[in-house]
């Protein structure tokens, strides 16, 4: 069910959901997460954005499988503790490696291009696609998080999908109802003293 949030309670109770429901996402919900994303500012107003929707079992099975090897080569497999990710947020995020295949959906956030390499700023014209889409999520009652260890098997993913050459899969959000006991904020943040300069490098702002 869609809540009325602001958009600063929005913000700053966004949070990663890895833990979903199985109920389906109804259609007029992905349309406006994905019209939501479209909203999102981009180099040259260009627009380079394409989103694929994933629900198909078997696609998302092979997808899941993908990621779950791709998180494994990342942050090791089983209980593996690694220093990279706090406890609480490896255990939630290994549940999500073991079980993208079961979410209701997964929408593959890709970016076309002219075929030249791939540059860091090219991220700009998709990434506040993205989070217009996770900050949709939250206030349509959905959640998601914003996932790329399956750009480890992107030639594989790109033929299974049939997704062209000159299109790069830049985020996998898995979309659906927060299960119980998942919930968004409020969050813990570095504070904007610890982090932000006036003028120059180290002076306090």
């Amino acid at each position: 069910m869609a809540e009325e949030i602001g958009l600063f309670e929005a913000i700053y109770r966004q949070r990663a959901i890895r833990h979903f429901k199985p109920d389906p996402v109804p259609d007029e919900l992905v349309h406006k997460l994905i019209e939501a994303g479209t909203k999102a500012p981009s180099g040259g107003n260009r627009q380079p954005w394409k989103f694929l929707v994933i629900k198909d079992a078997e696609l998302k099975r092979r997808i899941g499988e993908y990621y779950r090897l791709g998180f494994e080569a990342a942050y090791g497999s089983g209980d593996t503790t690694s220093g990279a990710l706090q406890p609480a947020v490896r255990r939630s995020a290994t549940s999500l490696a073991e079980t993208m295949h079961q979410v209701p959906l997964l929408i593959l956030a890709c970016i076309e291009h002219d075929g030249s390499a791939a540059a860091t700023g090219r991220g700009g014209s998709i990434f506040p696609a993205v989070q217009n889409i996770l900050l949709a999520a939250q206030g349509l009652g959905l959640g998601s998080v914003l996932t790329s260890l399956h750009r480890r098997y992107e030639t594989e993913i790109k033929e299974l999908l049939g997704i062209p050459e000159n299109v790069e899969t830049v985020a996998l959000l898995p979309i659906g109802y927060p299960a119980a006991g998942s919930r968004y904020g409020p969050t813990t943040r570095q504070p904007v003293a610890e982090i932000a300069y006036l003028d120059r490098w180290g002076a306090a702002l």
